[in-house]
């Protein structure tokens, strides 16, 4: 059993909200004598989530501490808890390091307590951390574990089926296209038989996404003509959009929505990949902080348009269904999951400070021992 444990921590504020390797230094700890009702897990691999820099910038991830909120894949190796068995394959959240005590009694780190359903499912009092059903763990690696049938494949998998029924007859527009959610989204409405349009940032990416993803187009929203485009690759309208971008794009893509049409909001990446970040928005409502503004808003009104925006854990008591569900489609090839895995706990920090500068597709995963 190891005595000590290694941890990443934020070591020295940004300047200009730029973040660097600098920003991180490695601290090495011994790990606590396990308490009853805790268990001492391995982590095997995190999720890099974008609002990663936000969250340091904002001070939710303290000085001098390493960012708990992390959704991790991990193996229990010493159990005092009933829910978690030596050898478990779980879903935690866990900060930055290669060992971490949990509990199931544990609340979620920077979310609203679960629902009853939730905790009953999980068999924990955080509606992320619970043990994965073996044979998922024998189907499937951690990185697939971890971004098709965690936030980013439930997202997809669970905003289109509140915004369905998807129809063939059905134009789909689907913004980060090349990101975690938008990659499943765009696949799993092709699936439907959707006309699938994504949005990518540059020509490169947006090729990717055609070729990769199975889709019909995708347009470069960075180009200067976007808006015309938009309206060649919509001549009739748009009937569902999935959008975890927010800022103009939404109030430019909501202007050719159809009446009776259909809006996810997911996420606000335009917010977090902003060379300048926006100051804290506490009271700001879900759907204000995902792009839905005002002026948005008065589109969704006058055109009755259904619009979702809210956390995927809403859905998690049906959590299971949804992994048998993708399941099903990964097995059979029809949906492809799509990550990109970094290797290694010592190249975490390059790894997060490459998230906001280096081009990438899927979900950014650091991989903490080898496969």
């Amino acid at each position: 059993m190891p005595k000590a444990y290694r941890k990443w921590i934020y070591a020295k504020p940004m300047v200009d909200d730029a973040l660097g390797p600098e920003q991180f230094a490695l601290r090495e700890l011994p790990i606590p004598e396990l308490q009853q009702g805790q268990a001492l897990v391995r982590v095997k691999l995190v999720n890099i989530h974008s609002a990663t820099r936000l969250r340091m910038a904002q001070g939710m991830t303290k000085l001098g501490d390493t960012d708990r909120s992390n959704y991790a894949c991990a193996e229990v190796i010493q159990s005092r808890d009933k829910t978690f068995k030596e050898g478990d394959v779980i879903a935690c959240q866990a900060g930055w390091q290669d060992h971490q005590i949990i509990s199931s009694n544990d609340a979620s780190v920077g979310y609203a307590p679960p629902s009853e359903l939730v905790k009953a499912v999980n068999g924990t009092n955080s509606q992320w951390n619970y043990v994965f059903r073996p044979a998922m763990v024998k189907m499937w690696p951690p990185e697939v574990l971890m971004e098709m049938f965690g936030t980013s494949g439930m997202t997809a998998y669970f905003g289109l089926r509140e915004c369905g029924p998807l129809m063939p007859r059905d134009s789909v527009a689907v913004a980060g296209a090349t990101g975690s959610v938008g990659s499943i989204a765009a696949q799993l409405a092709k699936i439907a038989g959707c006309h699938v349009v994504g949005f990518g940032g540059g020509a490169d990416r947006c090729k990717w996404a055609v070729e990769t993803l199975g889709i019909d187009r995708c347009i470069d929203y960075r180009a200067k003509d976007f808006a015309a485009q938009l309206a060649a690759a919509f001549p009739s309208g748009i009937d569902v959009y999935a959008d975890g971008i927010g800022g103009a794009l939404t109030e430019t893509v909501a202007a050719i929505m159809n009446q009776n049409s259909r809006l996810l909001s997911y996420g606000s990446a335009a917010a977090f990949y902003a060379d300048k970040l926006d100051a804290p928005q506490h009271r700001a409502s879900l759907r204000r902080r995902f792009g839905i503004s005002e002026n948005v808003e008065a589109i969704l009104k006058r055109r009755n348009i259904k619009s979702e925006a809210w956390i995927v854990d809403e859905f998690y008591h049906e959590r299971l269904t949804a992994e048998d569900d993708l399941s099903r489609l990964l097995r059979r090839g029809a949906l492809k999951p799509i990550s990109n895995v970094v290797e290694g706990f010592e190249n975490l920090p390059n790894a997060v400070v490459g998230l906001y500068t280096t081009a990438r597709s899927g979900k950014l995963q650091v991989r903490f021992e080898p496969r």
